[in-house]
C-alpha cells in the first residue's frame, strides 16, 4: 500500500504534456533522377523548395503545384538553398555552376540577380534573421557575406580560411556568426561598429566540422561532426562547452523553431535528439528512406518535418508534439495575413513586444463548450489586438509620423524611374513599390528634390476594432505642396482583401434582352447574384483529392461567363478562414432581389455519435473525436440561414453531404405551371418567397471524386445543367439542374432549410 501511494504522489506531481511528439507521413516527393540534396519550408509555409543532384531547383506553393524549377550544369550537382525571413526571396547555390549563387524573387518567380564571389563549391547559404546579410561558404577555403544595397545584394565581407567551409549560421538576433569546417576548428564573429569581428575561436578539434548550428532564441550552438555532436554557449563573448552526443552525423544538422530538438541524418535514418538544459539524448529514430539521409528540417510553425536522401526523395512528415515558432504563432494569430513590410519587421525583439502585451485570454485554445461563432469572434478580437501592434510597429520601424486630420506621414524610400508616355513616376515605399500619376514638369521638380517629398495616407481606426485603415495614399512636394494619387502595389499596413471575378456590368437588361421577350429590366427586378465557392483538395490530415479545385473552378467560370454572377473562389481554405468568409457575407447589404449561391467541394464526414455531418477543412484533425476542427451542418445551417439575403441556394458536393438536412427531405419542383406567364412575371412571383435551399451531392454516405482530370459525377452533372443554358427562356431555376443531376450515383438530395418560403425558387439568368 505504501508503494502504491508513494506512486499515486509520484504520478501526481508528474507534468502532463498536452501531446507527445508523434510522426506520419504526410507527402512523398519521389521519381526524381538523382539525389536530393536539400528541402525545406519558407519561413512563412507558402512555399516548398527541394535540389536535386543534377543541380536543379523546384520550388512549390502550398497546395503542391510547382511553380519554378531550374537546371544548371548537371556536372556542379546538387545545391543548396535559404529562404530570406521575410519569405520574399530564396538563396540558391549551384546556380549554372557550382560557385554561384541565385537570388530568386518568389513573388515572380524571376532571378534577380546571380552571385559570383566564390570560386569553387558553395556548401552552405544562411540568411540572417533581420534579413539584411546572406552568408554562404564554400570549398574554395572563404565564406562570403552579402548584404542588401536597394534591390541587389553587393559583397560585404570575406574571410580566409585555412581548408573547405562547411557550415555557417547566424544567432537568434544576428550579434554572432559562427563558422565551422574541414580545418577542424569553429570561429565565433561579433557584430561591431557595422561588420562582423572575429570575437573567439574553439581550436584542435578531433575531426572535420560538417555543419554548426545556433539555437533559434540562446547564444548556444551545435557543431557536428561524422561521430559526435558537441554543444557549446557563448558567455561574455567566450565559447563555452557544454556536452557532447558521440553519434554519426551524415551532413547537415537543424533546430527545430523553439530549440527542443535537433534533426540530422545517420546512415539511411533521420535521427531527432531532443536538447534539454543538461543534455543531448537521441530521442527517435524514422526509418523509411532506403539509402543515405543528408539531414532535414522542421517548418517554423511545428507541423511538418522533412527529410531528403540519395535515395532520390524527400518525404513531408506530419507531427504533433512540436511547439511552433513565436513568429509562427503572430502568423497563425494574423491568419497569415502579413504584408511585406510587416514580415520584415518582425525581429525577436519585436515578436516578444507584440506577443508579451496580448491578452492570455484571446490566446488560449478552444474549449469544448465554446461554440465556433464564439471561437471566431474570439479569434477576429485577438486578430484585431496583434494587427494594432503590428502596426504600430511598422510604423516605428519605418519612421511614420503623425500629422494632421488623421494624417500619417511616410517617408519614400527611393525612386525607380519615370513614364513620360504614362505620366506615372515608380517609387518605393515600406517595401512596396507604387505608382505616382504626376505630370513631367511635377516629375522633374519632384526627381530634383525627393528626399524632401514623402506620402501620405489616411489613418482611420476601424469600428469595433482596435486596428486601423490606411488608404487615399498621396505624394506630397514640400516646396509646391501639391499632392499626387499614389497606387501602391500593396498597403504596407493591412492586406486588402481582393475578390475574384467581381465585376457585374451595370445594366444586365441589354444583353439578355433576345431571352427575356425585353421585359425584364432593370437592377430593382434583377437583383445582383453572387456565388461563393469553397474547394479543398489539400488537407492536413486527411488523404488528398483529385478533383475539387477542378471541379470548382470550372463551375466559377462557368458562372461569371455566362451567367450574370460575381464569383468568389476559396482554394484549400482552413476551418476559421471558411467560417470568417461567410460571415463576411453575411454582412453584406443585400436588396430583396439578391441571390446568393454557396458551393462546397471536398471531404464530408457523418459522426455516427453526434447523429451530425460535417464539412471537413483543410486543417480538422483526423483524431478530433469532438470534431470541433470541423464544420459541423448544424453550424453551417445556422450561419447561412442568417445571412440576410433573401435568396440562397447551398450546394455541396461532399460526401455524407445529404446529412445536411436531419430529415434529408426531397421534393420536386414543378415548372408546367408557369408555362403561360411571362418571364418577369415568373421572376416576380418566385422574388416574393424567401429562398433556403439546399442541393447536395448524396445523402448519408461516400459520393466519389472522380478519375484524375476529370470532375466528380456530380460536378460533371451539375457543369450540364449550367451549360444547358436555362433552355429556351435563359432562365435556370432549381428544378432544372434537378433534372441533370437527379440520376447520379450515389443519388443527390434536395430540399429546403431554416426558414424557406413555400413556393420560393433559385433562379440564375444567363446572359
Amino acid at each position: 500500500m505504501k508503494n502504491l501511494l508513494t506512486i499515486l504522489l509520484i504520478l501526481a506531481l508528474t507534468p502532463v504534456y498536452s501531446q507527445e511528439f508523434t510522426y506520419k507521413e504526410k507527402k512523398e516527393l519521389k521519381g526524381y533522377p538523382d539525389y536530393i540534396m536539400d528541402s525545406k519550408f519558407s519561413p512563412f509555409r507558402n512555399y516548398f523548395a527541394l535540389t536535386i543532384g543534377n543541380n536543379t531547383v523546384e520550388i512549390y506553393d502550398d497546395n503542391w503545384k510547382k511553380i519554378f524549377s531550374h537546371q544548371g550544369n548537371p556536372e556542379s550537382v546538387g545545391g543548396h538553398i535559404s529562404f530570406s525571413p521575410d519569405e520574399k526571396y530564396l538563396a540558391y547555390a549551384k546556380y549554372k555552376s557550382d560557385n554561384d549563387i541565385a537570388i530568386i524573387r518568389l513573388e515572380d518567380k524571376k532571378v534577380v540577380q546571380v552571385l559570383n564571389g566564390h570560386s569553387y563549391n558553395i556548401n552552405k547559404l544562411e540568411f540572417s534573421h533581420n534579413g539584411k546579410y546572406l552568408a554562404s561558404a564554400s570549398s574554395d577555403e572563404t565564406i562570403c557575406i552579402w548584404s542588401w544595397k536597394g534591390d541587389q545584394m553587393e559583397l560585404f565581407q570575406k574571410f580566409i580560411y585555412e581548408d573547405a567551409v562547411m557550415g555557417i549560421s547566424f544567432n537568434y538576433n544576428d550579434e554572432y556568426l559562427i563558422v565551422g569546417g574541414y580545418d577542424r576548428m569553429v570561429s565565433v564573429y561579433k557584430y561591431s561598429n557595422d561588420k562582423y569581428l572575429l570575437s573567439d575561436t574553439i581550436p584542435g578539434l578531433k575531426y572535420w566540422q560538417y555543419d554548426v548550428c545556433f539555437h533559434p532564441s540562446k547564444n548556444e550552438f551545435v557543431s557536428s561532426s561524422q561521430y559526435q555532436l558537441r554543444r557549446y554557449n557563448i558567455i561574455n563573448n567566450k565559447v563555452l562547452f557544454q556536452d557532447s552526443l558521440k553519434i554519426r552525423v551524415n551532413r547537415t544538422i537543424r533546430y527545430n523553431s523553439t530549440g527542443e530538438y535537433l534533426v540530422f541524418g545517420k546512415n539511411s535514418d533521420l535521427v531527432i535528439a531532443k536538447i534539454s538544459p543538461d543534455e543531448i539524448t537521441e530521442f527517435e529514430h524514422i526509418y523509411r528512406h532506403a539509402d543515405h539521409v543528408f539531414g532535414g528540417t522542421f517548418s517554423d510553425d511545428g507541423l511538418f518535418l522533412t527529410s531528403f536522401s540519395s535515395d532520390k526523395s524527400s518525404i513531408v512528415w506530419e507531427i504533433t508534439g512540436v511547439k511552433p515558432s513565436r513568429k509562427s504563432l503572430i502568423t497563425d494569430y494574423m491568419d497569415g495575413e502579413l504584408t511585406s513590410a510587416q514580415k520584415m519587421i518582425l525581429t525577436a525583439e519585436v515578436i516578444e513586444n507584440i506577443l508579451g502585451k496580448i491578452d492570455k485570454k484571446l490566446t488560449a485554445p478552444r474549449d469544448e463548450f465554446e461554440t465556433t461563432i464564439q471561437y471566431t469572434d474570439r479569434r477576429e478580437k485577438l486578430k484585431s489586438e496583434v494587427l494594432s501592434r503590428l502596426q504600430y510597429n511598422t510604423e516605428k520601424h519605418f519612421g511614420v509620423k503623425s500629422g494632421a486630420s488623421g494624417k500619417v506621414k511616410i517617408p519614400i524610400e527611393r525612386l525607380i524611374g519615370y513614364n513620360a508616355d504614362l505620366e506615372i513616376y515608380k517609387i518605393r515605399f515600406m517595401e512596396s513599390d507604387a505608382g505616382v500619376k504626376i505630370p513631367i514638369a511635377d516629375a522633374k521638380a519632384f526627381k530634383n528634390n525627393w528626399t524632401k517629398a514623402y506620402l501620405q495616407a489616411t489613418k482611420t481606426k476601424n469600428k469595433d476594432s482596435n486596428s486601423y485603415e490606411y488608404s487615399s495614399f498621396e505624394l506630397v512636394i514640400s516646396a509646391s505642396k501639391k499632392a499626387f494619387e499614389v497606387t501602391p502595389i500593396e498597403n504596407p499596413f493591412h492586406i486588402v482583401k481582393k475578390r475574384r471575378n467581381v465585376s457585374v456590368q451595370a445594366d444586365r437588361s441589354e444583353s439578355n434582352n433576345a431571352k427575356t421577350e425585353k421585359s425584364v429590366t432593370g437592377e430593382d427586378l434583377l437583383g445582383v447574384d453572387r456565388a461563393l465557392i469553397f474547394a479543398t483538395n489539400i488537407y492536413d490530415s486527411f488523404s488528398e483529392l483529385v478533383n475539387p479545385v477542378i471541379d470548382a473552378t470550372t463551375i466559377a467560370d462557368e458562372l461569371q461567363s455566362n451567367y450574370y454572377v460575381q464569383t468568389e473562389l476559396l482554394i484549400n481554405p482552413t476551418l476559421k478562414e471558411a467560417i470568417e468568409k461567410i460571415r463576411e457575407y453575411a454582412k453584406l447589404e443585400y436588396s430583396a432581389n439578391d441571390n446568393l449561391l454557396i458551393f462546397f467541394a471536398g471531404h464530408g464526414i457523418y459522426d455516427d455519435v453526434f447523429k451530425e455531418g460535417y464539412v471537413i477543412s483543410r486543417d480538422s484533425k483526423s483524431d478530433d473525436v469532438a470534431k470541433t476542427s470541423y464544420l459541423s451542418h448544424s453550424n453551417l445551417r445556422t450561419m447561412v440561414n442568417n445571412i440576410p439575403c433573401k435568396h440562397i441556394l447551398l450546394i455541396m458536393d461532399v460526401c455524407f453531404g445529404g446529412t445536411f438536412d436531419p430529415l434529408i427531405a426531397s421534393k420536386s419542383r414543378a415548372a408546367d405551371m408557369y408555362t403561360e406567364v411571362t418571364n418577369e412575371e415568373f421572376i416576380q412571383r418566385k422574388k416574393k418567397y424567401k429562398t433556403r435551399l439546399y442541393l447536395t451531392s448524396g445523402g448519408k454516405e461516400y459520393v466519389p471524386d472522380g478519375r484524375p482530370g476529370h470532375h466528380s459525377p456530380f460536378a460533371r452533372k451539375l457543369l450540364e445543367s449550367l451549360r444547358n443554358y436555362g433552355g429556351n427562356d435563359g432562365i435556370l431555376t432549381i428544378n432544372e439542374i434537378i433534372q441533370y443531376v437527379e440520376k447520379v450515383e450515389p443519388q443527390p438530395r434536395y430540399g429546403e432549410f431554416g426558414n424557406n418560403e413555400p413556393g420560393s425558387d433559385f433562379i440564375l439568368l444567363v446572359k
